[in-house]
């Protein structure tokens, strides 16, 4: 880390240097011994809008982002309707430029009947394609059968975008959860064993030979564990392009502690044992496991009580985009799990670069986007979820003590949320995409 100053204009790093080499300002902001980071990426996020603004709108969930430390948000399009044409595309995109306060892209969708529009969404921007279901779906996609997956690979691998997975065996998957349910199991372990290990690892063995014979760039969603991430080492120590994330939650909880904690730690794939979730860390070190994703998907407390008695009633998600790095830097980087160094690469370098935005985005450096969030890794927080920008009703982190909460968040330059307060107007967020940049025209914005 550096002590220095930055400069600001037009939307744009200028100047890295100590502070009284820094030219004349607008404003000066003093960060009295605060950390500055670039922006979070936050490769993985569900804000279900438009079609489901009860669970989560683009205002609250960028405005979440923005509380977090977060100023660039991938979105998975599993609206309604989801982002499966050009047209829903473009619903969502006017959506999120009304009310967006971070900027965002878009992923599109794979289903059967869609192949041929696949074409059609890279040249309306779209980076990267999924989540694309191996196992169940949400209800507006599909679960993608393996000669529709094949296929999609080969078309997203001629564009260069990223294919990415959610990668279980679905016929694992129900055989366990048929027998669990026949044995009248409603416990919230009943669904962790549901979907064992080799679940996981078979899809993500099958995605990677299919990518070896498309030639695609592979993603894995929420990678959970060791024996997936020893698949993935091999495969990336052959030369495949694969890359891969891991969640908080997988991090930071195990299995037993669904017991306590009951639908509202229920998630797919779900929490891993002991061992798992120390093979995650190690990927993470290793650099095996790229980055640190939340897979935000928030839902009302109706949604999940009732697991409380039955699990399988309740939703699977849990709301994550605010909680991220205050999370990883407590936990990970406060606890000498991972460096500073890496903590910046997993949370907004790594996601940048495989975007293809690097280092426009995910980087502190001259002719970069001012996308920065300025933490203060002194002042103690506990996580409440009545303190949180989300519309989720809950959080199994509810009452953990966390450092790094941020302090101020700038976007392309401008303030966006500053001591606590969203200070931006919804619309601030741009739509980000693959030609990013080319024919972009910026606003006037102070200097800094």
């Amino acid at each position: 880390m550096w002590e220095c100053g930055l400069g600001i204009d037009d939307g744009k790093i200028v100047s890295i240097s100590k502070d009284h080499l820094l030219p004349a300002a607008d404003r000066v902001i003093n960060c009295n011994g605060r950390i500055i980071l670039p922006g979070g990426i936050d490769f993985h996020v569900h804000f279900q809008d438009p079609g489901y603004t009860y669970r989560e709108d683009w205002k609250t969930g960028t405005g979440s982002a923005a509380a977090g430390g977060t100023t660039l948000v991938v979105d998975h399009g599993n609206t309604n309707p989801p982002s499966t044409t050009p047209k829903n595309l473009m619903r969502i995109i006017k959506t999120a430029e009304r009310k967006a306060i971070v900027d965002f892209g878009i992923n599109g969708a794979v289903t059967s009947k869609n192949l041929n529009h696949l074409p059609k969404l890279a040249a309306k921007g779209v980076m990267a394609f999924g989540e694309i279901y191996m196992a169940e779906s949400v209800p507006e996609l599909e679960r993608v059968e393996d000669g529709i997956l094949l296929e999609a690979f080969k078309i997203i691998g001629k564009m260069g975008c990223i294919a990415g997975v959610h990668a279980e065996n679905w016929e694992i998957v129900s055989h366990f959860t048929q027998k669990l349910k026949q044995a009248k199991r409603k416990d919230p372990l009943a669904h962790c064993e549901s979907r064992p290990d080799i679940a996981e690892a078979e899809a993500i063995s099958r995605a990677l030979l299919f990518g070896r014979e498309t030639g695609v760039r592979l993603h894995i969603f929420h990678l959970s564990t060791g024996l997936g991430t020893n698949i993935l080492r091999q495969a990336r120590s052959l030369g495949q392009d694969v890359s891969a994330e891991v969640l908080p939650q997988h991090l930071l909880f195990r299995q037993a502690d669904m017991k306590k904690l009951g639908p509202y730690l229920k998630c797919n794939p779900p929490i891993r044992s002991e061992a798992n979730r120390v093979a995650l860390w190690e990927g993470l070190k290793t650099g095996v496991i790229e980055m640190v994703s939340s897979d935000h998907w928030p839902m009302p407390l109706s949604e999940v009580e009732a697991g409380w008695e039955d699990i399988w009633k309740a939703g699977s998600g849990i709301a994550g985009v605010e909680t991220r790095l205050p999370l990883l830097l407590t936990y990970g980087v406060k606890k000498n799990l991972i460096s500073m160094e890496k903590f910046v690469r997993i949370t907004s370098e790594n996601p940048a670069r495989k975007l293809g935005l690097y280092p426009r985005k995910g980087s502190i450096s001259i002719g970069a986007d001012a996308d920065l969030t300025i933490v203060d890794m002194k002042k103690k927080v506990k996580i409440k979820i009545d303190n949180l920008r989300t519309k989720a009703g809950y959080t199994p982190f509810e009452n953990w003590t966390v450092v790094g909460i941020p302090w101020l968040t700038l976007v392309r330059g401008e303030i966006v949320f500053e001591e606590g307060e969203i200070v931006a107007k919804p619309g601030h967020g741009r739509y980000i995409q693959r030609d990013y940049g080319k024919k972009e025209e910026h606003g006037a914005s102070k200097k800094i």
